[in-house]
């Protein structure tokens, strides 16, 4: 069974919060459209109310006097205690009058020619308000009046609400991205092994003080490969620990130096040049004592990405750089399959377009059932 990548459990809570944010941004949406709309109806009802108000007071006082000073403080005074209108336009036989709310000149009415008229904001009601003035002795005379949209104080509180739900689900989501990072790295961790020791195959000291090496790229002969690979898998055969083996080759053809590069990198990378063996002209072989084949997977792939991006005028993509991976996975594996394994993986790889690590996965229980199998 070839595995292409290395999949993550997707979290649940993650997965539940999310939504539950996003519930909550859709309700504050809502409900701010709603209640800003309510507002604004309850807001024109109370305006209309207030005009009826003006204009009966306006026809009233018109009786001892229309248009003087004692009449328009009346409608000035009338207006000021308005919540909901802005100014008024106050029209008879002598001309028109504006009235700003306040006295703020110019916030409702400016003058155009001499004429009053209302200017257009958008905090202003496009609903405007219109009655004639009956008065007795006046030929012609009305009043108009224009109204603010809303309540201002009301949708200050309106999308106040909604920004403590928003800050709320907004505290929620960090607190949830924080646990699943936390929980995301120690589930790594518990993946790759305790502290540094995931990339630390076996201790130095139980290995052999010398080896022979490659004058080429000074590390272990590809001759040698499978007897290495087979001391490492009676080791951990009789420690009870996993072993992954790797095999790598990149495409690109590179000067006869960039070899030895590549193979002093994997040695770096996978702490001793006892464990990275020769393969070929393009290709090298690293035995990871201690490692399964998710925690191989991973040391592969951040190799990849080291490698990769250290010698970008070699390797112009990923697929440059090909990587088989099998593991011994708790079987009585030997050498040889494990290795024809790796090749395999390696060989679907290198064909592959897109996926540059194949991964080799078998089942512990069928493979000792084939082998009991061949025993007969």
């Amino acid at each position: 069974m070839f595995q292409r990548k290395y999949s993550r459990k997707t979290s649940v809570a993650g997965v539940i919060v999310g939504s539950l944010c996003i519930i909550v941004y859709l309700w504050a949406l809502i409900s701010v459209i709603i209640r800003v709309n309510t507002n604004m109806v309850e807001y024109r009802q109370e305006a209309a109310e207030d005009f009826k108000y003006l204009a009966d007071s306006a026809k009233s006082n018109a009786i001892f006097s229309f248009m003087d000073d004692v009449y328009n403080e009346i409608i000035q005074k009338n207006l000021d205690s308005s919540k909901t209108l802005e100014g008024i336009i106050i029209s008879g036989p002598g001309g028109e009058t504006g009235f700003n709310k306040n006295s703020e000149e110019g916030r409702a009415i400016h003058y155009i020619r001499g004429l009053p008229q209302f200017r257009n904001r958008l905090v202003f009601s496009r609903h405007r308000l219109f009655e004639p003035l009956y008065i007795e002795g006046v030929s012609t005379a009305n009043i108009q009046a224009v109204a603010g949209i809303m309540d201002p104080d009301e949708l200050a509180d309106i999308l106040r609400q909604a920004l403590y739900l928003v800050i709320a689900a907004l505290v929620l989501a960090i607190i949830t991205l924080l646990v699943e990072s936390l929980r995301r790295k120690d589930d790594k961790m518990s993946a790759l092994g305790r502290g540094d020791d995931f990339k630390r195959p076996m201790p130095q000291q139980d290995y052999p003080a010398k080896r022979s090496y490659s004058e080429r790229s000074h590390v272990t002969r590809q001759d040698n490969t499978e007897h290495r690979l087979t001391e490492e898998l009676q080791r951990c055969a009789a420690t009870g620990h996993d072993l992954a083996f790797i095999v790598m080759e990149y495409k690109p053809d590179a000067e006869e130096s960039f070899y030895a590069r590549f193979a002093a990198d994997a040695a770096r990378f996978f702490s001793s040049r006892d464990f990275v063996c020769e393969k070929g002209e393009k290709g090298i072989s690293v035995i990871c004592p201690a490692l399964n084949l998710d925690t191989g997977f991973l040391n592969a792939d951040e190799f990849h990405n080291r490698v990769i991006g250290k010698y970008p005028a070699v390797f112009k993509s990923k697929t440059d750089l090909c990587m088989g991976i099998s593991a011994r996975s708790e079987r009585p594996v030997n050498a040889e399959r494990l290795m024809f394994e790796a090749d395999e993986a390696l060989e679907r790889a290198m064909m592959d377009p897109v996926s540059h690590i194949v991964a080799f996965k078998s089942d512990p229980d069928k493979y000792r059932a084939f082998m009991a199998r061949q025993k007969f």
